[in-house]
């Protein structure tokens, strides 16, 4: 959700006395603190800057990194937010440019050296989050203190990553420390987890404890953030409860009364907006994102936008070294086999992805990401590259192999990684040499958990992917134009399978590990019926790497495939047999239109998501007729509470098992 005023610090400026006007705003540009003055090296957090002059056209950096023009948000003179770039651990210098105008803050803001994802949650504790370093060295035995707290079930996946479970806190931020069972040194990230006594301040969702007596509601535009007023919400599925009304100019509304308590179900509308439900829940405190709808008869949806300043690029440049005996490099590339006729040898040039479903920019763009096995006239030691990059913190990585043009081949042979590269928007970072010294000889065994029985339609073929995860750098998906060498099809399977060629983990590789995705989906494009899992922190390259149970898949049991939507207009499924069980589901409708009608949120217990007629609400219309398409996620998460839910959790990376479903019925 995007923020809105400053919700850290009162102001600086004490108010003038009642008898006297306002001080003129100052025009000097000046940058006073940055609150907060901490967060990770992965950057991406939102600060703001308080000090004096400030405009639109301000340009922030840290440590000499700009901030993405698009990433700033003027709240006035005053106050400027912005989102942090990624920086090397340790302070740095906030400098801030308006016109020919600078001010610099020395030392105003801090990298701390890890990032705590989910960084919030309830005061309940119990949340289930993941620690991720960089440049740490994380052992068998090290404590997490949370505030004051230890973190329970604390696990060591890699001397970069540690997950736990949050201890109970009052509502606060807190620090977070990795402490050493070697030396007792700490790993510190200052203000690094809040805690929350209602629903997520910043992700919405459900929370605040049982319900006793009320039900609190917010209602929040997905597209701008901001306050939904005149949206229509009731408590369960009859539409004369007592329980029903408009939000206020803040989006809010409250029910009440003693035959209030869990578990409640919510709807919530408002015209030109897709409709969202929470079932079957029992948390006091119900934050709703309603997503608008992109329709012309509708203003192609709320405002928002960056004010016309876009994002840039960047470029990266260095050399593929291959060492040798001989007197003056380059050298050949001797750990890659002689090419026969109509091959040659060739490498290509990547960097790491925020995730595998997050492509970066066409590096190829104003540079050269193919290398050929050709001497350079200027190179310093290599063969020279330059590549086109999202701005972050990352990994820059090859890989080589022969090459048949003609056959449209490519068999890898080697790789090299560059490890923690930090480029900033419109930079060219340069020199980044990448040594060409890691086989690819080594495999994955999988062995599949207990799979469900198939259901109509399908599935009918099953993929594997297997990237390298380096952390907070990012991850390896490793490809060769259209082709991934890290996702394998097959169309049937035994009881294990064996993907290759891998690198080991060791030396430059020696804190990665392998995130594996299986699954089971029908059509050469990956289409639902589908179900899949996934791990993370795999180290093991050479024995067998044990996959859990796959979730059943969803099934339509009213309305079946293509019949009427039922008289009770409630939407019911169940999970096909063999499968494990899901957390939660989440349930969409499209209507006859084309548009989002409906989603809801559902615990994984409950099979079932009621649409009730609001059509006799002032404004409010009924599922477009025709066509309705609707379709089901069952959905698993380490330590998920489904009265805490957040719609952070509607990310795929925390997700441990996923499987969904589409289906059509009429109106």
């Amino acid at each position: 959700m995007p923020p809105g005023g400053d919700a850290f610090v009162q102001d600086d400026v004490p108010p003038p006395p009642s008898d006297s006007a306002p001080p003129a705003p100052s025009t000097e540009l000046s940058i006073v603190r940055v609150v907060p003055n901490h967060g990770p090296f992965s950057g991406g957090n939102r600060v703001i800057l308080r000090g004096s002059g400030f405009t639109e056209e301000a340009q922030v950096d840290f440590g000499g990194r700009r901030v993405q023009p698009a990433d700033h948000r003027l709240i006035d003179r005053r106050r400027l937010e912005v989102v942090v770039p990624p920086g090397e651990v340790g302070s740095v210098d906030v400098t801030v440019r308006v016109a020919s105008n600078s001010f610099t803050l020395r030392m105003g803001y801090t990298y701390d050296a890890i990032k705590v994802d989910p960084n919030s949650g309830s005061t309940t504790g119990g949340t289930f989050v993941t620690i991720t370093g960089i440049g740490t060295n994380f052992q068998e035995g090290d404590r997490v203190i949370f505030g004051s707290s230890e973190c329970r079930n604390v696990r060591v996946l890699s001397p970069v990553r540690i997950t736990c479970r949050t201890p109970p806190s009052a509502p606060t931020t807190v620090d977070v420390k990795v402490v050493s069972a070697v030396d007792g040194s700490e790993t510190v990230g200052v203000g690094a987890y809040t805690y929350y006594d209602t629903t997520d301040p910043f992700a919405g969702g459900l929370g605040g404890g049982p319900i006793s007596g009320s039900v609190h509601l917010t209602v929040i535009d997905a597209m701008t953030g901001l306050p939904v007023a005149d949206a229509f919400a009731m408590l369960g599925n009859d539409i004369a409860t007592e329980h029903q009304g408009l939000t206020n100019e803040m989006g809010q509304i409250t029910f009440s009364g003693p035959d209030l308590v869990g578990p409640q179900t919510i709807h919530v509308a408002k015209h030109c907006y897709q409709r969202t439900s929470f079932v079957a829940f029992d948390a006091r405190d119900v934050t709703v994102f309603l997503l608008p709808w992109m329709d012309p008869r509708c203003g192609m949806g709320s405002p928002g936008g960056n004010r016309g300043r876009g994002r840039n690029g960047a470029f990266i440049e260095g050399e593929l070294i291959w060492r040798g005996t001989a007197e003056f490099p380059p050298y050949p590339w001797s750990n890659i086999p002689q090419p026969q006729e109509g091959w040659e040898r060739v490498a290509y040039v990547f960097t790491t992805q925020s995730s595998p479903s997050h492509p970066n920019p066409d590096p190829s763009i104003g540079g050269v990401h193919r290398v050929l096995e050709q001497p350079v006239p200027g190179a310093r030691l290599g063969y020279p590259y330059r590549i086109f990059v999202r701005p972050a913190g990352l990994a820059v990585y090859a890989i080589a192999g022969l090459e048949n043009p003609t056959e449209g081949r490519f068999i890898p042979y080697v790789m090299g990684v560059r490890r923690n590269v930090l480029v900033g928007p419109g930079e060219t970072l340069r020199e980044v040499d990448i040594e060409m010294n890691i086989p690819l000889d080594h495999g994955l065994e999988l062995r599949l958990g207990r799979r469900p029985g198939r259901v109509a339609r399908g599935p009918d073929r099953y993929r594997f992917q297997a990237f390298l995860d380096l952390g907070g750098e990012g991850v390896i998906v490793r490809q060769w134009g259209n082709y991934n060498f890290d996702t394998f099809r097959k169309a049937h399977v035994g009881s294990t399978v064996r993907l290759m060629p891998y690198p080991p983990l060791q030396g430059v590789l020696r804190d990665a590990r392998f995130f594996i995705t299986a699954g089971w989906y029908t059509s050469q494009f990956d289409q639902p019926p589908y179900t899949s899992v996934r791990v993370h922190d795999v180290v093991a390259t050479d024995g067998i790497i044990d996959l859990p149970d796959f979730l059943g898949i969803p099934t339509s049991v009213s309305p079946v495939d293509g019949a009427p939507l039922p008289g009770d207009r409630v939407l019911r499924w169940e999970l096909s047999a063999g499968g494990a069980e899901a957390d939660f589901f989440v349930v969409f409708v499209v209507g006859g239109d084309g548009n989002p009608a409906w989603e809801h949120f559902v615990p994984g217990n409950v099979y079932e998501a009621p649409t009730p007629d609001l059509s006799s609400i002032p404004m409010l219309e009924d599922i477009a007729p025709g066509e309705i398409v609707w379709g089901v996620y069952a959905i698993r998460i380490p330590g998920f509470v489904f009265n805490e839910f957040s719609y952070r959790y509607l990310n795929e990376r925390y997700w441990s098992h996923v499987a969904s479903n589409t289906f059509t019925m009429l109106r």
